[in-house]
């Protein structure tokens, strides 16, 4: 029988396979990419389309926008914000097409164009409309600015329009996908000596053409592998292998979008490296994170060529030199917030619970930093507080101040507090620092969904209130309440360390490692917590390779296993 395991490894080892990447112009005879021309770079400004389909919001279900298209606005973000592009003038204009004519609040769509703020949100609520309407309102307020345009579905065809400031188009298709067999019934029908063959192709398309013109160029770009296996092969134990063994968390479809990037770029040299974001407690999966607590997915908003990923059950930040910091926390609420918002308000009490948790603390390491703008807006999301934040840090050597800048935006739903943040760029000045804020954490939003869950509140055991929190016994002495199996195993879950980023899922804490390190230095993280060096991906090295069992009942990770005696404390 052993015999048999070695006469299969030899077979699996029997292959040869090798990467395939083309390029056609104007359905020309295809070419190497290597040998394709950039094009990219046109004098002028270059404007980038997104079209998406216009969708109303049911009044019984919210529908929301996808999370994985193979062509999506980030996509695009990464390509107009690549380095090369980035001293070059670029506008990412988003197509809203397909609205009926019908539709009564057209106008009202077309009114988001002007100045991205809050304010918007308060006008919609004040108008006298249906709930579906204001729901849908509310949905394209979040993604619309300056550079989005609305149209009905009598309006001409995208491709032939045109828009402000702009002298080049370009845009994007995912064309088709290609995946095959060749000779499979014959192979296993002589036990692997004739050979069978198998591969795998992706196609991208560019459109571009000149502002004015209606002659559009195109390329296709073909990226695929082609695999041979047969047994009158020697064992090639992966030498002659170019393709990698794709899994769940890195397609071979992401890869294609990394080659199809590199191309772009004009990078054709050889493959992209591979590169798999593979975070301790969530998952990634077509460039979308799901948090491990279910609480939110999210797009990933940075370039995940050059990103660094770090999370916890509750949170999670991303980085990269070119977007700068993004980060999300869910912070379950406990007794005492609920009793401050019934007593105080929801306003009154996010303010303090920022500023006891975040404020205070950031202080204390920067004592010149503050709050320099702030905003409550009651009609979004049931009550918004946003703010920017000035950390000021000595300049060394100098008697002199380095100014940061981020923007914090957070509301609560259910029993989370959640808190959007992100950076903002240092050289903006204090005129338009308000604006800039709101615009950039309104574009935060939309890629993230919340998912928000009620959590039972316990009890209020009234001997323990009476007592100042501690329980009589029968002797009449006060004793600390204990806590039970269930709740010490809730306590040992929120205390557990996000990969290096700190406990943000403590109820009522703020998880302040991801800006710490941001601050620390900006352009370079020390090895061990964040690593930007481009092209490589950077985790907490002891949990690297944490295994996951996913359709088991239990979910084994690294460090897990403390009080295995006590079956109370296992993850269920």
């Amino acid at each position: 029988m052993k015999y048999f395991f070695i006469f299969l490894f030899c077979l699996l080892n029997c292959q040869v396979s090798w990467y395939h990447t083309r390029a056609s112009k104007n359905e020309a005879a295809e070419i190497p990419v290597a040998e394709g021309e950039n094009i990219l770079g046109e004098p002028g400004t270059s404007c980038f389309i997104s079209s998406i389909k216009f969708q109303e919001v049911d009044s019984t279900n919210d529908s929301t926008q996808k999370l994985n298209p193979i062509i999506d606005t980030q996509f695009i973000e990464n390509i107009r914000t690549n380095l090369k592009l980035k001293n070059t003038n670029t506008k990412h204009i988003k197509h809203v097409y397909g609205i009926p004519k019908s539709w009564p609040y057209l106008n009202e769509l077309k009114s988001f164009r002007t100045d991205k703020s809050f304010e918007r949100f308060k006008q919609i609520q004040n108008l006298m409309i249906e709930p579906q309407f204001k729901k849908t309102l509310l949905k394209y307020a979040e993604m619309a600015d300056a550079d989005t345009y609305f149209f009905s579905n009598e309006d001409i065809l995208t491709s032939f329009l045109e828009f402000e400031n702009c002298d080049t188009y370009y845009q994007f298709q995912y064309t088709k996908r290609e995946k095959d067999n060749y000779n499979l019934v014959l192979f296993l029908f002589t036990l692997g000596f004739l050979p069978t063959a198998n591969y795998e192709n992706h196609y991208f398309t560019v459109y571009k053409r000149k502002a004015l013109d209606f002659k559009t160029v195109s390329i296709t770009y073909k990226f695929g592998y082609r695999r041979v296996i047969t047994w009158l092969f020697l064992p090639t134990f992966n030498f002659f292998n170019e393709v990698e063994n794709y899994n769940q968390d890195y397609r071979f479809v992401d890869h294609t979008k990394d080659q199809f990037l590199a191309a772009l770029e004009n990078k054709n040299s050889k493959p992209l490296p591979i590169k798999r974001l593979n975070p301790v407690y969530g998952d990634v999966l077509g460039g979308n994170y799901t948090s491990d607590s279910q609480l939110f997915k999210t797009r990933i908003p940075v370039d995940t060529r050059f990103a660094v990923v770090r999370d916890g059950k509750r949170n999670v930040s991303f980085f990269d030199p070119i977007h700068g910091l993004y980060k999300i926390q869910a912070i379950n609420v406990n007794e005492k917030i609920n009793s401050d918002i019934i007593s105080d308000g929801i306003e009154k009490t996010l303010k303090s619970f920022i500023t006891t948790n975040l404020i205070d603390k950031i202080k204390k390491n920067y004592p010149k930093s503050g709050i320099i703008h702030e905003n409550y807006t009651p009609e979004y999301r049931d009550g918004t507080y946003t703010f920017t934040l000035e950390v000021a840090k000595p300049d060394p050597g100098k008697d002199q101040f380095k100014k940061e800048y981020f923007v914090f935006s957070c509301f609560k739903s259910q029993s989370q507090i959640y808190i959007l943040s992100r950076s903002l760029p240092n050289e903006t000045s204090l005129e338009i620092l308000p604006k800039l804020a709101e615009s950039n954490i309104l574009d935060f939003y939309p890629q993230v969904t919340f998912q928000s869950k009620y959590i039972e509140p316990k009890p209020i055991d009234l001997d323990v209130a009476m007592n100042n929190g501690t329980k009589p016994d029968v002797n009449g002495n006060n004793e600390e309440e204990e806590e039970d199996d269930d709740d010490d195993d809730e306590e040992d879950e929120g205390e557990e360390l996000a990969g290096g980023g700190g406990a943000g899922g403590v109820s009522g804490e703020i998880d302040l490692a991801g800006l710490f390190s941001i601050l620390k230095e900006r352009t370079y993280i020390p090895k061990g917590k964040m690593d930007i060096k481009p092209g490589r991906f950077k985790f907490n090295n002891a949990r690297f390779n944490a295994p996951k069992m996913n359709s088991s009942r239990f979910h084994f990770k690294q460090g897990r296993t403390k009080n295995f005696s006590s079956p109370a404390k296992w993850r269920r």
